[in-house]
């Protein structure tokens, strides 16, 4: 019996932020079938050397790959792979081609829990909601927001944490109710200004979270470069007959893309 209660407790633990989230049980269960699925093929088709630096996020039936693979190929093969997944409904593959820096995933793992802390310490945001991604001081936000307002407040607290180049939300609306309309958080928050239109200094001491150094400027919020893909709008580029996509060996039957070299390491 103990032995059958630790088994279902590891189990479990992958979904215990799904428990504490506004999903149900069910909901996060599918979501982290399908994230350790992804992951999974990853491993056994290319492993640590291709896919090592891939983040996969899963919140309903929505993938996020971002991080960084060796080249091209790698990127296109992830997003296929996570297509073979059943229960995948759209998928955002925001994988870039570069390579790997110590210093860069430090700066990119300390950002990525101040962005964390604040909307953990919001008490309009319920941060449980929300999945954090970060890679070359992007933040890319996936989850669930209740309000168009959480949802913007969410995007904004991202864009102040110092170090952040820009953010990207793929945040959903959870429909309760009456649907609300998605508020535009394609630019970040303007400063505070009186009815002359001139800017005023925040009182320090209203809705202040202090917690990490905040950006001279807050960093743009845009919406991403390209839309995600859903199940009917995808083919698959490796497929028996199907065009080879740009790059490919036209001396190979399949159409697989050519491997680039890695780019040089940035200063």
């Amino acid at each position: 019996m103990t032995v059958r209660l630790l088994a279902c407790l590891l189990l479990a633990a992958p979904m215990l932020g799904g428990c504490l989230s506004d999903r149900t049980f069910g909901e996060a269960l599918d979501d982290s079938s399908a994230a350790t699925e992804i992951k999974t093929k990853l491993t056994f088709n290319g492993g640590p050397s291709k896919f090592g630096e891939v983040d996969v996020a899963v919140v309903d039936r929505f993938v996020l790959l971002s991080g960084r693979v060796p080249s091209e190929f790698e990127r296109k093969e992830a997003e296929r792979l996570a297509w073979t997944v059943s229960s995948v409904d759209e998928v955002a593959n925001e994988l870039q081609i570069e390579n790997w820096d110590l210093g860069r995933d430090m700066n990119d793992a300390w950002i990525t829990e101040q962005v964390r802390l604040r909307l953990l310490a919001d008490n309009d945001i319920k941060g449980t909601n929300y999945n954090i991604q970060v890679h070359s001081g992007v933040v890319y936000l996936l989850g669930l927001a209740r309000t168009g307002d959480e949802l913007r407040k969410a995007a904004e607290h991202a864009s102040l944490v110092n170090g952040v180049q820009k953010v990207v939300s793929y945040v959903k609306m959870r429909e309760r109710g009456a649907p609300e309309s998605s508020p535009d958080i394609s630019v970040a928050a303007a400063p505070l200004a009186d009815q002359q239109g001139k800017p005023v200094a925040a009182d320090p001491n209203e809705g202040a979270i202090r917690i990490a150094p905040s950006a001279a400027a807050p960093a743009p919020i845009v919406p991403p470069v390209s839309q995600p893909t859903t199940r009917g709008q995808y083919t698959d580029p490796y497929a028996p007959g199907a065009a080879p996509p740009p790059g490919a060996n036209s001396n190979n039957s399949i159409g697989l893309l050519q491997s680039s070299p890695i780019p040089p390491a940035r200063n």
